[in-house]
C-alpha cells in the first residue's frame, strides 16, 4: 500500500479545513471576517427586533411601574401569602395559613405568585409583579403570533394594541387571578396558528396542553378557545379521518390536563384537605362547573341548591351592546369594530382561510360570552383583547402587503373615529385627548395617501404612524393606569371614584377608610353601578385599610388589638376567627398568622360546622372571635345576616352557610365574653376562654 493510499480523502479534508476555518478566532484572518460576516448575515438584527424590544420594555415600565406601592386586594394577597407557608396549601390554594379552607377557584394563577412570596418575601411587589411580567409575556408572545400569519407590521401592531387595551394594564398592576390566563391563552392561539400553518399535529396537541393549563387559571371560560380551533384546522388540507384523529388526541390530552387537579382533589380525603371554598357540598366538581360554572350564568342559585351563583355586579347588564355600556366602553370597546371590519377585510382579501376563521370564531365566541353571562368583573374582557389585537394587526399588514389603500384608510378611520366617541363619552376624563387623536388620525391618513402617490421604497413609519393613529387613546388610558391603582376592581380611567357611583360603594356606612373610595355623582368610566345588588349595609367595613394600600375589604384590626390577640391567645392554633375569608385576609396579611374564616370567601361555606367550631374552642385551638367589622360577617356583605354580592339569599340548601354560621354567631353571643380592652376598638371581639 502506497503512502498516497493512505492519505487523507482530500473531499473530507476540504471539509476540515472549512470546519477549522469556522473554529478561528484570530480576528486578523480572513477566515474569521468571513465567518463573521456570514453569522451576521444570519442573525441580522431588523427593525422587527427593535421593535419588539421597544414593545416589550415600553409595557414592562408601564405594568412594573412603582408597582410596590400600588393597591392590592387584601383577600388574594392573603391567599398567596397562605399558599406559601406549606406544599399542601400550595397545591390546594388554601385561604388561610392554617389550610382550613381554599379559595374560590382553582389556585393556578397564584402558584406563580406564592413562589414569588417564598423567594422574596410578602410583599405588594411580590404578589403584583407576577401578573406585570406574565403580561408583558403575553405582548410578546401575540406579536410573534401575528407576526407568523403576516410578518412584522402585524405582530408589532397586534402587540401594541394587546399592550395598549386599558382594562389588559389594569389587571396586570393587580393580584386578581387573570394575567396568568391572558398568558395561556396567547400561548394557546400561537401553538394554534403553528398547527395550522403546518398541519401539525404536536403543535395541535401543544395548543390544548395550553388550553388545560389556562383551565387551571381561570377554568371554563379556557375552553372557549376550543370550537374555534376545531373549525381551524378542520378547514386546513389534510385527510379527514387524519384531522379527526388529531383533534380528538388534541382534545383527550386538553381534558386530561384541564381536569387533573379536579380529580386529585376529589381523591383526596376532606379530612386531609381544605373545604372546597364556594360549595356547599366540599366538592371540587360543584366549585368548577357549578359556582364558577352555571353559576355565572344566573343570578339566582339553582332550584335544587346543588351550586349557588357568584355575579359581581360590576358591567352592567347583559344584551347586544354590553361591551359599549358605561362600564365597559372605556376598558375593552376601543378595537372591537375594528376586530370586526378586520375579518370582513381578510376575507375580502382572502387570507388564509382556516386561520380567518379560527381569529374570526374566537372572536366572535368571547364577545358573545361577555355579552350574555350575568355578572362579572370588567377585567374578565381582557381575554377578548388578544382575538381583537390578531384581527387588527393581521388586516392591516395584509392590506398594505397588497397596497389596499382603502382598507387601511377604513382601519384607520373607523379606529380613530371609535377612540373619539369613547374618549368623548367620558368628557371629564383627559378632556384634551380627543383633538389630539383627531389630528393624529388625520395625520396617518395622509401619510398612507401620499407614499401610495409618490410611490415610496422605505415607508417602515407609515406603519408606524397608523399604528400609533389607532392606539392613541387607549394607549393614554394605558399608561395612565399608574395613576389610579385600584386591585379590588381594577379598571382603567380616574381612580377617584374607581367604585363610586350613585348610592354605590362609598355612600353612608359603604365602603370608606383612609384611602377609601368615596361614592359620588359621577361615577368613573367602568365604575362600579349605582345599585349594588342586596346593598352593603352600614357597619359592613371595619376601620382601616388592608396594609395601608386602599380599602381592605375587610375588617382591619389596629396595630394594639392585634398585639392583645398576640398576647392573649395562648397556645392557640388561630390567632382569631373571623365569619368570612374577606375578614380574616387583612389581619393574615398583617401578621401571617391563622385565621379562622368561618364560611370561606363570602360567609356562605357551610364550615365550620357548628359542632366542629365548639370542638375548636375546647381544645383550645380557637379562643377569639371577631363578630363584624368585615365584609361576610353579621349584617355585612354576603355573610350571616347579610345579602349575597349577587343579592341572593346567603341560604338556599340544607346545612347551607347561613345556618352554619347563625348558629355559631348565636353559640358565640350566648356563650363567650364580650373583649371591652380599650386596645379593641374595631368590630366585637369575643373572648370563648376567659380567663378565670
Amino acid at each position: 500500500m502506497t503512502l498516497r493510499n493512505l492519505s487523507y480523502p482530500t473531499h473530507r479534508l476540504g471539509k476540515y479545513r472549512a470546519s477549522m476555518a469556522v473554529m478561528t478566532t484570530d480576528p486578523r484572518s480572513p477566515e474569521f471576517a468571513e465567518t463573521t460576516s456570514e453569522t451576521r448575515r444570519r442573525f441580522r438584527w431588523t427593525g422587527w427586533h427593535t421593535g419588539l424590544t421597544a414593545l416589550a420594555a415600553l409595557s414592562a415600565l408601564v405594568y412594573l411601574w412603582a408597582l410596590d406601592v400600588a393597591s392590592r386586594s387584601e383577600y388574594y394577597a392573603s391567599i398567596a401569602y397562605s399558599m406559601s407557608m406549606s406544599w399542601s396549601n400550595f397545591f390546594f390554594g388554601a385561604l388561610d395559613p392554617a389550610g382550613t379552607g381554599s379559595l374560590d377557584k382553582i389556585p393556578g394563577s397564584y402558584w406563580v405568585p406564592a413562589l414569588f412570596v417564598k423567594m422574596f418575601g410578602f410583599s405588594t411587589w411580590s404578589i403584583e409583579a407576577p401578573n406585570a411580567i406574565a403580561t408583558v409575556a403575553a405582548v410578546i408572545v401575540i406579536a410573534f403570533a401575528a407576526n407568523r400569519i403576516a410578518g412584522p407590521t402585524a405582530g408589532l401592531l397586534a402587540g401594541a394594541a394587546f399592550a395598549t387595551t386599558p382594562i389588559v394594564a389594569a389587571v396586570a398592576r393587580s393580584n386578581q387571578p387573570q394575567s396568568f390566563f391572558l398568558l395561556l391563552l396567547a400561548l394557546a392561539l400561537f401553538s394554534s396558528i403553528v398547527a395550522i400553518q403546518k398541519k401539525s399535529l404536536g403543535h395541535l396537541v401543544l395548543a390544548g396542553v395550553w388550553i388545560g393549563l389556562a383551565f387551571q387559571t381561570y377554568m371554563l371560560e379556557a375552553w372557549a378557545a376550543w370550537p374555534a380551533l376545531i373549525v381551524g384546522y378542520l378547514l386546513i388540507e389534510k385527510k379527514w379521518l387524519l384531522k379527526i384523529r388529531d383533534l380528538l388526541i388534541a382534545g383527550a390530552t386538553s381534558l386530561v390536563v384541564s381536569l387533573g387537579w379536579i380529580l386529585i382533589v376529589s381523591l383526596v380525603p376532606a379530612s386531609s384537605r381544605p373545604y372546597v371554598g364556594g360549595t356547599y357540598s366540599n366538592s371540587p366538581w360543584e366549585m368548577v362547573f357549578g359556582y364558577n360554572g352555571l353559576g355565572r350564568f344566573s343570578a339566582t342559585t339553582s332550584s335544587t341548591g346543588a351550586y349557588r351563583s357568584f355575579t359581581p355586579p360590576f358591567s352592567g347588564d347583559p344584551g347586544v351592546v354590553r361591551l359599549f355600556n358605561e362600564q365597559l366602553a372605556g376598558q375593552i370597546a376601543w378595537l372591537i369594530p375594528s376586530a370586526v371590519l378586520a375579518v370582513v377585510l381578510l376575507f375580502i382579501l382572502k387570507a388564509n382561510k382556516a386561520i380567518t376563521w379560527m381569529l374570526t370564531l374566537t372572536f366572535a365566541t368571547m364577545a358573545v360570552m361577555f355579552s350574555v353571562v350575568s355578572g362579572m368583573h370588567q377585567f374578565y374582557t381582557s381575554a377578548l383583547a388578544i382575538p381583537m389585537a390578531v384581527l387588527v394587526g393581521v388586516a392591516f399588514a395584509v392590506a398594505r402587503k397588497d397596497k389596499k389603500t382603502w382598507a387601511q384608510l377604513a382601519l384607520i378611520g373607523l379606529s380613530v373615529t371609535v377612540s373619539i366617541a369613547i374618549a368623548l363619552s367620558y368628557s371629564s376624563y383627559l378632556p384634551w385627548l380627543p383633538w389630539i387623536q383627531l389630528a393624529v388620525g388625520i395625520g396617518a391618513a395622509s401619510a398612507v395617501l401620499l407614499t401610495e402617490e409618490w410611490s415610496l421604497s422605505r415607508t417602515w413609519w407609515v406603519s408606524l404612524v397608523a399604528g400609533v393613529s389607532m392606539l392613541l387613546t387607549p394607549a393614554a388610558w394605558t399608561i395612565d393606569t399608574i395613576n389610579h391603582s385600584n386591585a379590588i376592581n381594577p379598571v382603567a380611567g380616574s381612580g377617584a371614584n374607581a367604585m363610586g357611583g350613585p348610592g354605590g360603594m362609598g355612600g353612608p356606612g359603604g365602603m370608606r377608610g383612609p384611602g377609601g373610595m368615596p361614592g359620588g355623582a359621577n361615577g368613573m368610566p367602568g365604575g362600579l353601578p349605582g345599585n349594588l345588588p342586596g346593598g352593603m349595609p352600614g357597619g359592613g367595613i371595619g376601620a382601616g385599610t388592608g396594609a395601608g394600600n386602599g380599602p381592605g375589604m375587610g375588617a382591619a384590626l389596629s396595630t394594639n388589638a392585634l398585639a392583645f390577640l398576640t398576647e392573649n391567645r395562648g397556645s392557640a392554633k388561630y390567632l382569631v376567627a373571623t365569619y368570612g375569608a374577606q375578614s380574616a385576609a387583612s389581619i393574615i396579611t398583617s401578621t401571617g398568622e391563622s385565621v379562622l374564616p368561618i364560611g370561606g370567601f363570602d360567609g356562605q361555606d357551610p364550615y365550620p360546622s357548628l359542632d366542629a367550631f365548639q370542638a375548636m374552642v375546647s381544645s383550645g385551638e380557637l379562643r377569639f372571635v371577631l363578630a363584624g367589622g368585615g365584609t361576610g360577617g353579621p349584617g355585612g356583605m354576603g355573610g350571616p345576616g347579610g345579602p349575597a354580592m349577587s343579592g341572593t339569599p346567603g341560604a338556599s340548601a340544607s346545612g347551607s352557610a347561613t345556618s352554619t354560621g347563625t348558629s355559631i354567631q348565636s353559640w358565640v353571643s350566648a356563650n363567650c365574653a364580650l373583649v371591652t380592652d380599650s386596645r379593641v376598638t374595631a368590630g366585637a371581639l369575643y373572648d370563648c376562654a376567659p380567663a378565670q
